[in-house]
């Protein structure tokens, strides 16, 4: 005897037909919901920015001045005066500057809270009416008669029907 029935086709069938979509031949496509394009994460972190220009600003405080930097030695990792605190922040400024308008760019940020309140309220409404368009597509209709009363009434379809048997 040959061995078990597997219940997957070989790869020679497999590959042998094209992949089927879930689309109808008549409709057409779907269109894709577009989210916008978000900013990346490294637009909103500047706590490593923040935590390095304050880390050289308190190793100013506790060790004695140091001599001018070296050319091997980047001014921007060693201690930093409190008068050159304004030069060193600007980049840290900058980067600020930009995730609120990266921020402010995102649609509907204009948006007030009781806006969204009343959209939700809405799209809740909504939901629940659809909710109750399906339970009544479950539902016959009045006159409506199901397959199970039709046996119970005697009527043709149902369980008293002799007409086939002869």
């Amino acid at each position: 005897m040959s061995g078990p029935a597997t219940p997957h086709a070989s790869l020679s069938a497999n590959a042998s037909h094209p992949p089927t979509g879930s689309v109808t031949p008549g409709l057409p496509p779907p269109t894709p919901t577009t989210a916008p394009a978000l900013p990346s994460p490294s637009t909103f972190d500047i706590l490593p920015d923040l935590h390095k220009l304050l880390s050289r600003l308190i190793n100013t405080s506790t060790q004695p001045p140091a001599p001018t930097p070296t050319p091997s030695q980047p001014s921007g990792d060693g201690p930093l005066e409190i008068q050159h605190l304004a030069t060193a922040a600007t980049e840290l400024k900058l980067k600020i500057q930009k995730a609120r308008r990266a921020v402010m760019a995102l649609p509907d940020i204009d948006r007030t809270c009781e806006d969204q309140h009343e959209e939700i309220e809405d799209l809740e409404a909504r939901i629940a009416r659809l909710k109750r368009v399906l339970r009544g597509l479950g539902k016959p209709q009045n006159g409506d008669v199901t397959m199970a009363e039709q046996g119970e009434q005697g009527e043709p379809g149902g369980d008293n029907d002799t007409s086939m048997t002869g």
